[in-house]
């Protein structure tokens, strides 16, 4: 018992550590694609401060990309899901509501989930590899080439964090009965900050419409103004 208490507390603190990562990486997943698809696609909202959005989302989609990345590191000793995996087998004994047989079917069929996703996790890798830590100089070469090979999906990385998440929580569930939100209560408010923008824009052309009778030479928002 001595010897197990350890190896479960590492379980356990790893846990909830690759938890908190699958939270933050799908956090900031969704920002960056609100970004991508309510503003970057309004020329209205988007040049209101192209700086500052253009840099928002490439650093938004960066860091959900690391994330996603860090994961399923192959790196040998780095703290991943196949790693929390390995901790789970040395504690297989000592979890809660699981036998060592079940915990053992859960890490086969996690292990089975992991290579379910290989096809989103090569891109990702190279991605990681070639642009996002390292500069490849293939991006000067042959830019075209590289794009194609490095090219993460929103839908690879939607597939990568649900099967990080139902790993997760099939151990958490295992170990203590409990299961986690993989959400950030509140991660979609960045939707507030642009609704204030596309009425302050909408407001702008209706004072000019009510100042002169005619319609402005700027556009409106594509977006609705709220029914306030």
């Amino acid at each position: 018992m001595t010897k197990s208490k350890p190896t479960l507390e590492t379980f356990a603190k790893v846990l909830g550590r690759l938890t908190e990562f699958v939270v933050l990486g799908k956090t900031h997943l969704k920002i960056g694609r609100g970004i991508a698809s309510d503003v970057m696609t309004d020329p209205v909202i988007a040049d209101a401060a192209p700086v500052f959005w253009g840099m928002t989302l490439t650093a938004h989609l960066d860091i959900a990309q690391l994330v996603a990345f860090k994961l399923f590191d192959t790196r040998h000793g780095t703290m991943t899901i196949d790693y929390l995996l390995d901790r789970a087998a040395d504690c297989s004994g000592s979890f809660q509501k699981a036998t060592p047989s079940q915990v053992t079917a859960i890490i086969a069929e996690s292990r089975s989930q992991i290579a379910s996703i290989a096809a989103p996790l090569a891109p990702l890798r190279a991605k990681r590899n070639r642009v996002l830590a390292h500069a490849d100089p293939t991006i000067v070469g042959n830019p075209e080439r590289l794009a194609k090979e490095c090219a993460v999906t929103f839908a690879g990385l939607d597939a990568i964090f649900k099967i990080a998440g139902d790993i997760l929580n099939s151990l958490n569930v295992g170990y203590r009965d409990t299961s986690s939100w993989m959400e950030i209560a509140g991660g979609d408010d960045y939707e507030a900050v642009v609704q204030l923008i596309v009425d302050a824009k909408h407001a702008m052309v209706d004072k000019f419409e009510a100042e002169f009778g005619a319609p402005p030479n700027f556009a409106r928002p594509k977006q609705k103004k709220s029914a306030w």
